[in-house]
C-alpha cells in the first residue's frame, strides 16, 4: 500500500511548476516538523538538500523517529523539495508553564512559505498540555503558535501555507484564527491533519468565521483526536491501513498518486468514542474537567515518568494501581475523579449497544508497508494509460464492492 514514501519516490521529480501544491505535501512538511535539525533556527536557512548532505537531522529515540527520518532523507533527495529552504526552527518545553511547542518555516519553489506546527511530542508536559484544552481556553501552546506565525509572516510578503498534524493541525487553525487581518488574508490555506478541533469559545468568533472556508481537514477512518471539540467541517476520510488509535499515525494513510485514497464516513468506532467524548464534555464542568485532568497527570508524574514512553513496565502498574486505589490524591479530587471516570464507562458503554443494536462493524487487522517499486510503476503506468488490464480492473471493482458493503 502507497504511503508518504512511496509518494516520494513515485512524484519526487515532478517540479511544484509542473504540478502545483497538495494534500500530500502538506502532510510531508508537518511530518518534517517533528524534527530537529542542528542549524534549524538559523534565519538565513538551509536547503534540503544541504541538511541531508551533511546530515543535520539531530537523533532521536521515538518509534516513530525512523519513518520520519525516512520522510525528509526522500524530500531532501527529490527534484520536487531538496532546493526548499528551511529556517527559523524551534522547539521549546517548559515545565513551568506547561507548554511544549515547536514549529518550522519552508520556503517553497512556488514563491509560498508553509509554516508548520509539531504535534505532541513523547513528553508528558505535552501530552498533559492536550488534556488541558479540554477545560482551558487558551493553552500556552497556542499562545505560542500566535506569536510564531505573526513573527513568521513578518520575515517576508510571501503568501503562507500553514500545516499540522494531531496537536500541531489545531495550533496552524488557531493561529489563523487569531491572525491579525492582514496576515490572515495571505494565507492561502490551512491544512490540519488528524488535529483536534476548536472549543467553542472559538469556533463562534468572528475571526474563526473569516478562516474557516481555508481550513482542510484530513482524519483517517477511525478518527478519535480529530473528532474532538468542534471539529472541521468538512474533512475528508483516510482510508489507513492501521486499526484503531494507530491510524493517528499518517505513515499508514493511503496515498494514490497526488491525493489521499478516500471513504464516504469515518467508522463506526469513531462514532462511538466521538459521542462518548462530546456527551462528557457536555456533562461536566470546567472545574471538574481540570481536576480530572491534574489528578491523572499527577499520579503519572509520582511514578517519575518523564515521557509517555516510561510509562511501560513497573511505572505502568503503579500508574494502574494509583488509578485504581486512588489514595494518592485529594479526597475531593478523588471524588471527582471516580465520578468522571465512572460517568465516562457509561456514556461509553451506552454508545456501545446503541452501536450493536445497529450495524456492527466488520474489520480486518492490517499492517503498513511501502509500495514495491514494481508495483508503484505499475500504479504509475495505469495511471497515465487512464486503464488497466481486465484483471486489474475487476479486482479494483471487487474492492470497491466489498468496501461498499464494509462502509457506514
Amino acid at each position: 500500500m502507497a504511503n508518504m514514501v512511496d509518494y516520494l519516490a513515485w512524484r519526487g521529480d515532478i517540479p511544484f511548476e509542473v504540478s502545483p501544491w497538495n494534500e500530500i505535501d502538506g502532510l510531508l512538511v508537518a511530518t518534517l516538523s517533528y524534527l530537529n535539525f542542528h542549524g534549524g533556527r538559523d534565519p538565513k536557512g538551509w536547503t534540503l538538500e544541504e541538511m541531508g548532505r551533511i546530515d543535520l537531522v539531530q537523533e532521536g529515540t521515538s518509534s516513530s523517529f525512523p519513518g520520519r527520518k525516512k520522510v525528509f532523507q526522500g524530500m531532501s533527495a527529490s527534484e520536487r523539495f531538496r532546493g526548499c529552504k528551511l529556517h527559523h526552527a524551534i522547539a521549546l518545553t517548559d515545565a513551568d508553564i506547561g507548554m511544549q511547542f515547536s514549529a518550522l518555516c519552508l520556503d517553497l519553489p512556488d514563491g509560498t512559505t508553509c509554516v508548520a506546527f509539531r504535534g505532541t511530542d513523547n513528553t508528558l508536559i505535552g501530552w498533559h498540555e492536550d488534556f488541558n484544552m479540554a477545560y482551558t481556553t487558551r493553552v500556552p501552546a497556542q499562545e505560542a503558535a500566535i506569536l510564531y506565525l505573526g513573527r513568521a509572516a513578518a520575515l517576508s510578503k510571501r503568501p503562507l501555507r500553514l500545516v499540522g498534524h494531531s496537536k500541531g493541525g489545531n495550533l496552524a487553525v488557531y493561529a489563523a484564527v487569531y491572525a491579525k487581518k492582514r496576515v490572515q488574508d495571505r494565507i492561502e490555506g490551512i491544512w490540519s491533519y488528524d488535529g483536534p478541533g476548536m472549543n467553542r469559545e472559538t469556533s463562534q468568533t468572528e475571526e474563526y468565521l473569516r478562516i474557516k472556508d481555508k481550513i482542510h481537514s484530513f482524519v483517517p477512518q477511525t478518527s478519535i483526536i480529530g473528532m474532538l471539540m468542534d471539529y472541521y467541517e468538512p474533512y475528508t476520510v483516510v482510508r489507513s491501513t492501521a486499526s484503531g488509535i494507530s491510524q493517528h499515525d499518517p505513515m499508514s494513510w493511503r496515498i494514490y498518486g497526488p491525493r489521499f485514497e478516500t471513504l464516504r464516513a469515518v467508522d463506526q468506532t469513531a462514532v462511538v468514542v466521538r459521542d462518548t467524548l462530546h456527551e462528557w464534555l457536555q456533562n461536566s464542568t470546567p472545574e471538574q474537567r481540570a481536576a480530572f485532568v491534574d489528578a491523572l497527570f499527577g499520579m503519572a508524574e509520582s511514578t517519575k515518568a518523564t515521557k509517555m514512553s516510561d510509562l511501560t513496565g513497573e511505572k505502568l502498574r503503579t500508574l494502574l494501581t494509583m488509578v485504581g486505589n486512588r489514595k494518592e490524591v485529594d479526597p475531593e479530587i478523588r471524588r471527582v475523579f471516580a465520578r468522571l471516570t465512572a460517568q465516562a464507562v457509561t456514556l461509553g458503554f451506552g454508545n456501545v449497544i446503541d452501536w450493536v443494536r445497529g450495524r456492527r462493524e466488520e474489520s480486518t487487522e492490517r499492517s503498513w508497508e511501502t509500495m514495491s517499486p514494481e508495483k508503484r510503476q505499475e500504479m504509475l503506468d495505469v495511471a497515465m494509460n487512464g486503464n488497466g488490464s481486465a484483471a486489474e480492473q475487476k479486482a479494483e471493482s471487487e474492492e470497491e464492492q466489498k468496501q461498499a458493503q464494509n462502509d457506514p
